[in-house]
């Protein structure tokens, strides 16, 4: 009889142990949310401020994102690209974190480090389109063309409606020699976006 009273108090101190836990989880839940809308009504401050009250142990990939977007909107880029490299750390397939990155080494007009940072976003989402439209305008900012014109087309061939795509395919081409592509390209551009 003592074996089993032992039992159960395990099985209810484990079981509330559980439920402590679950709370901590929910209240983390909703301090991101509360800093999530926050954030998306410019209330940038209050945010980052929600977000950098949680623990380390309780701050995943998606709160330094948020926390890096909003230095960013601040200005303050190399702050940005700390916190994007601890949203990396803590999850290295983040493609988010590599395409922001990217992004923030575009501003700073550092393309060998924009292409590396979408070339690692490419590798862990081959969907998204805007993350080879970038790799392509940080790969022209770096005069090559012939890598650039490559992922122009996989970005059209995400999303083909996108004229901006269209536009500086036109100006690969135009780059690489190849004036009746060009023309092509831009003749389409003017007909479906220019109506």
């Amino acid at each position: 009889m003592k074996n089993t009273c032992t039992l159960l108090f395990l099985i209810l101190f484990s079981t509330s142990a559980v439920y402590s836990e679950n709370v901590d989880a929910d209240k983390v839940f909703d301090i991101k949310q509360n800093a999530y809308a926050l954030y998306n009504t410019n209330h940038l401050e209050e945010a980052f401020n929600l977000l950098n009250g949680l623990k380390l142990e309780d701050r995943d990939e998606e709160v330094y994102l948020i926390m890096a977007n909003i230095k960013e909107d601040k200005g303050k880029l190399d702050d940005a690209v700390a916190l994007l490299n601890l949203a990396i750390k803590k999850n290295p397939k983040f493609y988010k974190g590599y395409y922001n990155l990217g992004c923030i080494f575009m501003k700073k007009r550092t393309y060998s480090l924009a292409v590396e940072s979408f070339e690692n976003a490419a590798k862990y989402n081959k969907e998204n389109p805007y993350v080879f439209y970038n790799l392509a305008c940080a790969q022209i900012n770096m005069n090559d063309y012939k890598n650039a014109k490559k992922n122009l087309i996989k970005a059209i061939y995400l999303k083909n409606d996108e004229k901006d795509f269209y536009y500086n395919l036109a100006y690969v081409n135009k780059k690489l020699g190849k004036e009746k592509q060009a023309q092509k390209i831009i003749d389409f551009y003017n007909s479906t976006f220019l109506k």
